[in-house]
């Protein structure tokens, strides 16, 4: 592993005790992704499914819910024990790896779904991992993609990450604020979509990687923002879901 994936894999590491599931914002968005979920892949040739960047696993259970054959994969180990957990919680039976999204350790055309969210900023090659995703899906497999434009602009927040620290001085969100900027501070220069992606972007990568009928998903129908509930709508942070099919 090189030292790009070694480095974000260690703050995944660190973060992943405190990172929560969609549920711990409220029972209504987890309940809306798992629609969405559901709603997106339907139509996929079998019940294989491939969830990718798992991290604590909520992907991985809204498919197992729906009757898919899970496997859930993360580059952080912590990650997957916490996805294991909240998994065995559910009663569900998920296979949970380790791997890297740029290079599957997988069969070509040996999974039905592929699912990802918020995975695709942190890649140092998107391109390659959607190449990657499409090789393993089967013909007419479906892809969920989402992501957002969370303009993670960390040297030019120096002077308010600073403000916050001083502030917040001890609180969790001050400590997940602090080894992020330690973390990707060295990194964004890598990471072509370190500032987050805008639905454009995704869309051209994913026809880009020859997938078809790539369709953007209309999130103004959407009850509850779900990054964004406990604040003004204009201020939340603009993110997107896509679907496609190989």
């Amino acid at each position: 592993m090189n030292k790009i994936k070694t480095s974000i894999k260690n703050y995944w590491n660190w973060r992943s005790s405190s990172y929560g599931v969609d549920a711990d914002k409220s029972a209504a968005i987890a309940n809306q992704w798992q629609s969405i979920v559901h709603q997106l892949i339907n139509g996929a040739p079998g019940k294989r499914a491939l969830d990718i960047g798992t991290g604590t696993g909520q992907l991985a259970v809204y498919l197992a819910r729906a009757g898919y054959e899970v496997t859930a994969i993360d580059i952080s180990e912590a990650m997957i024990a916490e996805a294991r957990r909240y998994a065995a919680d559910q009663q569900l039976q998920i296979d949970f790896q380790t791997g890297d999204a740029e290079s599957l350790d997988f069969a070509d055309q040996s999974v039905d779904v592929i699912v990802s969210r918020n995975l695709l900023w942190t890649l140092p090659r998107p391109y390659q991992a959607l190449m990657e995703w499409r090789r393993v899906l089967k013909p007419g497999g479906r892809l969920m993609l989402s992501d957002g434009l969370w303009m993670n602009t960390t040297w030019k927040r120096v002077p308010r990450l600073v403000f916050k620290l001083a502030k917040d001085m001890g609180r969790n969100g001050s400590r997940i604020s602090l080894r992020f900027f330690y973390t990707y501070a060295a990194l964004q220069k890598r990471l072509p979509f370190y500032e987050g992606v805008s639905l454009e972007s995704a869309l051209a990568l994913m026809q880009a990687a020859r997938f078809e009928a790539v369709t953007p998903y209309d999130t103004s129908r959407l009850r509850i923002h779900p990054y964004g509930a406990s604040v003004p709508k204009s201020a939340a942070p603009p993110f997107f879901i896509a679907s496609a099919t190989r």
